[in-house]
């Protein structure tokens, strides 16, 4: 099994933050008017820079290897991470796929990707290379077919066809080997046009938002089922949802589970947190209950709490809770982090500024506090210093 997408090198946060600000939202108007340009003064050749400039002044050179959400016709969330034009992971509720060319793989369980799955991940691919005018990003010549169409070719002798909207620089359809896609509708920034809401055969208008640009990916992001021992196994799952979670240091959206949370307030340090969490996570196992993750802290009510976050296995009993605990129920997809940088309690403060700016950002509201997970495993005692120096954490905000 391929190993979870991750980050090893992520951009600086200032540069991250703002990236993220120009591509996924920092709207300067409910409905902006393109600037009116005349096509014919432009020469054929400069057709593809003249949209680029107009477009994706400030992220050329960060369009290629992008974290992705895309809301399907029928209310499905797709998060998405590509390398362009060639490659996607793809994870919702359907499963785990990845495409490498035009193969497709099923990651979780045994089942192979069905046909429809596989032109579903395809048609994917092709939609999210249009939405971020991957072609023309990626154009070696440019050529005009008439006064609102031209023509892009790359490296490889792949041509696109691009109409542009008339007497605009923002396109409205490409063509390309893979099929046709129309752009709707384009999200204004202060320095941007981004494609938000476009059309492809095989998925319908679906609305995409970048989460995340300019990231390396691990060398197995990618990976086959079958690529071997060179493809590290799935490692444990460490938070509300489905396995296979990225692990971004941006905010990208994740399709959560319905997860409970056992309550206590917090302590305060890590020793007692560990005394605190332990008897809650031994009668959530002796109860047969699925621990859903590594504690929770979050503030709410005025309070800052710590929690065991679990679910009822599938066919096992339900949960009897004890008199005196304290739950409460977290629903809804999520905006998902993994900071990079600093110990705990400075990834804690990084992820909860990143996640309110992605909140605002997207337009998105929140549906339950900022949660933490630091992967410190307290059933087994408190943390020591050393691994909170370095530890992980996981930042995620339930979202309606």
């Amino acid at each position: 099994m391929a190993q979870d997408v991750r980050s090893r090198r992520a951009l600086n946060g200032a540069r991250l933050l703002a990236l993220l600000l120009a591509a996924c939202g920092g709207a300067v108007d409910v409905a902006p008017t393109p600037r009116a340009v005349d096509l014919a003064a432009i020469p054929g050749e400069r057709l593809a820079d003249a949209v680029l400039q107009e477009c994706h002044a400030p992220l050329r050179g960060a369009m290629t290897r992008l974290g992705a959400t895309v809301t399907l016709p029928d209310g499905r969330v797709v998060n998405a991470f590509v390398e362009l034009p060639e490659r996607v992971r793809a994870q919702s509720s359907a499963g785990l796929f990845v495409l490498r060319g035009d193969e497709v793989w099923r990651l979780d369980g045994d089942a192979a990707a069905t046909p429809a799955q596989q032109d579903e991940v395809r048609a994917l691919r092709t939609l999210l290379d249009a939405a971020s005018f991957g072609p023309l990003h990626r154009a070696q010549r440019c050529a005009r077919v008439d006064a609102t169409t031209f023509d892009v070719v790359e490296a490889d002798g792949a041509t696109t066809r691009v109409t542009l909207r008339p007497g605009t620089l923002l396109p409205s359809r490409l063509v390309g080997a893979h099929g046709a896609v129309e752009v709707h509708d384009h999200l204004r920034t202060q320095t941007t046009w981004i494609a938000r809401e476009l059309t492809i055969a095989g998925l319908g208008r679906c609305r995409v938002r970048f989460d995340s640009g300019a990231i390396d990916w691990s060398a197995d992001a990618f990976a086959r089922p079958d690529d071997g021992p060179t493809a590290p196994a799935r490692p444990r799952t460490t938070a509300p949802g489905s396995g296979g979670e990225a692990q971004s240091p941006t905010p990208v959206l994740a399709p959560g589970k319905p997860t409970r949370w056992a309550c206590v307030r917090d302590p305060g340090d890590w020793a007692a947190r560990a005394a605190a969490y332990a008897p809650l996570h031994a009668e959530l196992t002796r109860q047969g209950q699925l621990i859903a993750g590594f504690p929770l802290l979050f503030e709410a009510d005025g309070s800052r709490w710590l929690a065991a976050p679990f679910r009822r296995r599938e066919g096992g009993p339900a949960f009897a809770a004890p008199t005196g605990w304290d739950l409460r129920d977290a629903t809804g997809d999520e905006l998902v982090c993994y900071p990079d940088g600093g110990d705990v309690a400075a990834r804690m403060a990084t992820g909860e500024r990143m996640l309110r700016a992605a909140l605002l950002a997207q337009g998105r509201t929140a549906a339950g506090p900022v949660t933490a997970q630091a992967f410190a495993h307290l059933e087994d005692g408190a943390a020591d210093d050393s691994k909170l120096a370095t530890a992980k954490v996981r930042m995620a905000v339930r979202v309606e």
